[in-house]
């Protein structure tokens, strides 16, 4: 575990993959004993899953996405410590806020490979207008990034791994016309990162949303390179916060900066969810679920954080 006063090493995101051994010699098989003894004393009440909406306002953004909303659901963990009823619950409760997208931010999984079963039906349960998007994080790679990779795709859902979808509304141009890209990377720890691909040949004037499972790579997005909104998971807000102590974990490498919330860096909004599930323990302290809606808006309109 990595504590309040203890992160990880400073390391840049890689073009190329870094295979998990350590992770799937060790991390991996002590994630799943501790889930084993802990799985029976889960709680999962629906009643405490926050649904916060944020409103961003995002630059040359055309009239046909005013308002446009994006529903967050990042860190499922689908396992023992994560019931299939629960994820059914939040995606019943995220059809209901009707996005126009959900974007699905990574650990879809959580330490084992049985944890696939059932997964592509669950996923499937999530829809919007514009369809579902998602990327891979950390705990995907430890279970087995293709694997979870075929069941994103199973459910229909579109993965963006390192590319970009072209969202267009009123055939993409004209006063009332318009397009968003909203593009996604590879796990910044385990996965290959190409920001190059992923946003590269997206048009100067098109607002981008970007979808990293960790937000880390907000500190290495290169200067110049347009990017709105950042949409990121991974910490689970520390998941368990004592009173005195603070977060249980702290899984980044500038420490409590990223851990949870809105946050605007260098002209980047960066929204960092507490997540839904959890990993290992089956349990959250001071720190409820969320399910956040992004809201985007144009320039006439001011920021509020709803």
């Amino acid at each position: 575990m990595i504590g309040p006063l203890f992160y990880p090493r400073p390391y840049p995101p890689s073009r190329t993959p870094r295979p998990p051994v350590w992770q799937r010699r060790i991390e991996a098989p002590l994630g799943a004993a501790v889930e084993l003894v802990l799985a029976p004393f889960w709680r999962w009440d629906p009643g405490a899953l926050r649904l916060p909406e944020l409103t961003l306002t995002v630059r040359g953004l055309p009239r046909a996405f005013e308002g446009y909303r994006i529903a967050l659901v990042t860190d499922l963990h689908h396992s023992r410590a994560v019931p299939d009823w629960w994820i059914r619950e939040v995606a019943a409760r995220s059809a209901a806020l009707a996005p126009d997208l959900v974007v699905l931010g990574g650990d879809l999984v959580s330490h084992r490979r049985r944890e696939l079963d059932g997964l592509a039906e669950l996923l499937a349960r999530f829809t919007a207008r514009d369809g579902v998007v998602a990327v891979l994080g950390n705990h995907d790679h430890w279970v087995g990034a293709e694997a979870v990779a075929d069941a994103v795709r199973a459910a229909g859902a579109d993965l963006l791994e390192n590319r970009h979808r072209l969202i267009e509304r009123g055939g993409g141009g004209g006063r009332d016309g318009g397009r968003l890209a909203l593009a996604g990377v590879g796990d910044f720890k385990h996965g290959a990162v190409r920001l190059d691909r992923a946003l590269g040949d997206v048009p100067a004037d098109v607002p981008r949303v970007l979808v990293s499972h960790s937000p880390d790579l907000i500190e290495y997005l290169p200067a110049g390179l347009r990017v709105d909104v950042m949409l990121s998971g991974h910490t689970h807000n520390g998941q368990l916060h004592f009173p005195l102590l603070g977060p249980l974990t702290v899984p980044s490498q500038f420490g409590k900066r990223y851990l949870h919330g809105l946050k605007q860096v260098r002209g980047t909004w960066l929204y960092v969810s507490a997540g839904v599930g959890t990993s290992a323990v089956p349990f959250r302290w001071g720190n409820p679920p969320e399910l956040p809606v992004i809201r985007l808006v144009g320039d006439q309109e001011r920021v509020a954080d709803g």
